[in-house]
C-alpha cells in the first residue's frame, strides 16, 4: 500500500487494470468464460441471484475506491470522487448493455441498481469519512484554551 501512495502512476495503472478485469468478468459468456468457472446450467436460484447482485456491489465499491485513489494525488477529493463515480456509473451501464448481445447473458436492472448504489454509496462514505477527518483538527483546536 505504501508504494502505491509514493507512486500515483501505480494507482492509475491499478485502476485501469482493475477496470479491464471487471469488464471482462462482467461481459464474458456464461458458458465459456475467460475468467472463472462456467455458470451452472438450469434456472438461477434466488440464493445465486442474491449472491451475484451482492458481488456486483463489492466489485463496484472497489472500483470507486481504486479510481478515487488514482485521482486524489493530483486533485481535490470532491473532483476525484466525481470522476470515480462517473467512471463507475458509465462502466456499470455499459457492461449491462453489452450483456444483451453476449451469449448466455442478459442485462439486469437489479445488477445495474447494485452497480449504481455501490458506486454512489462508496463515494458518499469516502466523502463523509474525509470530512470527519478534516473536521477533527478544527474541533481539537477549538477545544484548546
Amino acid at each position: 500500500m505504501k508504494i502505491l501512495l509514493q507512486y500515483p502512476i501505480l494507482w492509475r495503472l491499478s485502476a485501469l487494470a482493475y477496470s479491464a478485469f471487471i469488464t471482462v468478468l462482467l461481459v464474458q459468456p456464461s458458458g465459456q468464460p475467460v475468467i472463472g468457472p462456467p455458470a451452472p446450467p438450469g434456472a438461477p436460484t434466488l440464493e445465486r441471484e442474491i449472491l451475484l447482485t451482492f458481488l456486483h456491489g463489492v466489485v463496484f465499491s472497489l472500483l470507486t475506491l481504486v479510481w478515487t485513489g488514482a485521482f486524489v494525488p493530483g486533485m481535490p477529493l470532491q473532483r476525484a470522487l466525481w470522476l470515480a463515480v462517473s467512471i463507475g456509473l458509465t462502466l456499470g451501464l455499459v457492461t449491462e448493455l453489452v450483456q444483451i448481445v453476449v451469449p448466455g447473458r442478459g442485462a439486469s436492472v437489479e445488477d445495474l441498481a447494485a452497480n449504481y448504489l455501490a458506486t454512489i454509496g462508496t463515494a458518499w462514505v469516502i466523502y463523509l469519512n474525509r470530512q470527519g477527518m478534516e473536521d477533527t483538527p478544527r474541533k481539537a483546536m477549538s477545544a484548546e484554551p
